[in-house]
């Protein structure tokens, strides 16, 4: 049974013809949905099979006795796989835990940036174990983000930071100082811009800016995501371009005045508001994290879902109060495997906005 021969569900085998167990088992092990390819397509190893009525054909098989197959630990396999296919086309919630690889094209190199990220099996309460859309649409912008984050620029990075040590060489330092820097700044990679990501989540977004750029990233999450965070990270290291830490913050808690304050040059924040909490929570974070320099700049991608309208629109407000304004900004579309179906059993396009942020008046 050739994969290109296979069109509909009715050219599967069916159970009224009592198959073998080799010939289910293969046939399910076909029926295998890959790894999202966020592109709004599910594909299936068989990528020849229409998937209407798939999920009634794997249900059917969960449903009989199979009473022909006299080898019960062929048949507990059989519904097993029969009902691992079925989760596989219930939703990302009803999936086990799961790897997938993330490419990235770039204008300027034949060999695409390549991301592997482990998934844990996603719980309501542990929602960073998922990578959401928005995660994937920042990923994949970033490389077109150059001419409007200086950091990223090195010609504006280097006027500036020009500009930093002749300001610094005119400082004396501190009283009590010696001249020293605090144990916290001395551990960091202080020659290298400094970008943090809040709500890194399994940290596509910040593994891709190392992979692109020459800055240090610091992701951050609450400590129940931070093991997965941690292990993507050992995972990818290996060919950044930056470097990469990961590391706990929690919003409700500002930090101490040495951790984190107004160290870094750009913040990236991707679908950050699920609270009404969160708003205030992330503004507040941006204040305390983001350095007063006009070069400064914040990017957020945040889907366009009508229950988190007025979460947006206080998350707005809060940054124009804090003197912050949008540079750039626009919306896309993309297809998310957290989202319903339609009535044809076809994914819901989401739409998101991304904005680019940076300080209207800096001394």
């Amino acid at each position: 049974m050739e994969d290109e021969t296979i069109s509909t569900v009715h050219e599967l085998p069916q159970i009224y013809t009592e198959p073998s167990p080799y010939i289910l088992l293969t046939t399910l092990d076909r029926l295998e949905l890959l790894p999202d390819p966020w592109n709004g397509a599910q594909i299936t190893k068989a990528n020849h099979i229409n998937e209407n009525g798939v999920p009634k054909y794997l249900t059917s098989i969960i449903a009989s006795p199979l009473a022909w197959i006299e080898d019960e630990e062929l048949k507990e396999q059989i519904y097993k796989s029969a009902s691992l296919r079925l989760s596989e086309r219930s939703g990302r919630a009803a999936i086990p835990s799961i790897t997938r690889t993330f490419q990235f094209p770039l204008s300027n190199s034949s060999t695409p940036v390549s991301i592997s990220l482990h998934e844990p099996s996603l719980t309501a309460d542990n929602l960073g174990h998922k990578t959401w859309l928005a995660s994937y649409l920042i990923a994949k912008r970033l490389s077109k983000l150059t001419p409007h984050i200086p950091i990223f620029n090195p010609a504006a990075e280097a006027q500036l930071s020009l500009r930093q040590q002749n300001k610094q060489a005119l400082q004396e330092p501190p009283p009590g100082s010696n001249g020293q820097r605090d144990s916290h700044s001395d551990s960091l990679p202080s020659n290298k811009p400094q970008v943090i990501e809040l709500g890194a989540g399994t940290g596509l977004v910040g593994l891709t800016c190392a992979s692109l750029y020459p800055v240090h990233v610091c992701m951050t999450d609450l400590p129940a995501i931070l093991p997965n965070l941690q292990a993507n990270v050992d995972a990818n290291w290996r060919g950044l371009k930056g470097t990469i830490s990961a590391e706990v913050l929690d919003w409700s808690i500002i930090p101490a005045e040495n951790d984190f304050a107004e160290r870094f040059s750009l913040i990236i924040a991707a679908d950050p508001l699920y609270s009404p909490d969160h708003p205030a929570w992330l503004v507040a974070t941006i204040r305390h994290t983001l350095k007063k320099d006009r070069n400064a700049r914040v990017i957020v991608e945040l889907p366009l879902r009508d229950v988190y309208k007025p979460e947006i629109q206080k998350f707005k407000d809060g940054m124009h109060a804090l003197g912050l304004l949008v540079l750039e900004e626009d919306e896309e579309g993309g297809f998310d495997d957290w989202e319903e179906m339609d009535e044809e059993g076809e994914r819901v396009e989401v739409r998101c906005w991304w904005a680019v942020w940076g300080w209207g008046y800096v001394e």
